[in-house]
């Protein structure tokens, strides 16, 4: 009998993450960062963000910022900004929370010239 209750219980805990695991999306932000200091006010606004979702009661939510090696020769698209994000509705949620917004205010000037001319996606797990 214990063992058929552990076995169900497996079973519901690997159902629940399989599940969460297919309403995860993932966003993808590809652009080019003009010089170090830019990238190093770009790096500190995501932490900013960052610590402003889990403040705001999605810890599992967050971003994260990638650039290609110095050696790579791709000339374009070199820098990476990965969102990750649990749901639909978590990424509305604080998309649309006041906190979140007035961070995009806050840094519009600095923030956009990543957006401008960024290859944006927004992907969803296969199965």
């Amino acid at each position: 009998m214990k063992k058929i209750i552990f076995l169900l219980m497996m079973s519901v805990i690997g159902f629940t993450m399989t599940a969460t695991a297919q309403k995860a999306i993932t966003t993808v932000h590809f652009y080019d960062v003009k010089n170090a200091a830019m990238e190093k006010t770009y790096v500190a606004s995501l932490k900013e963000i960052n610590a402003i979702m889990i403040e705001i009661g999605f810890p599992n939510n967050y971003y994260s910022y990638l650039k290609l090696n110095e050696s790579d020769t791709t000339s374009t698209y070199r820098s990476c900004t990965i969102g990750h994000w649990t749901s639909d509705q978590a990424y509305k949620t604080i998309h649309d929370h006041p906190k979140f917004k007035a961070w995009a205010t806050k840094n519009k000037d600095n923030n956009a010239v990543f957006i401008t001319g960024q290859l944006y996606r927004k992907f969803y797990a296969a199965d």
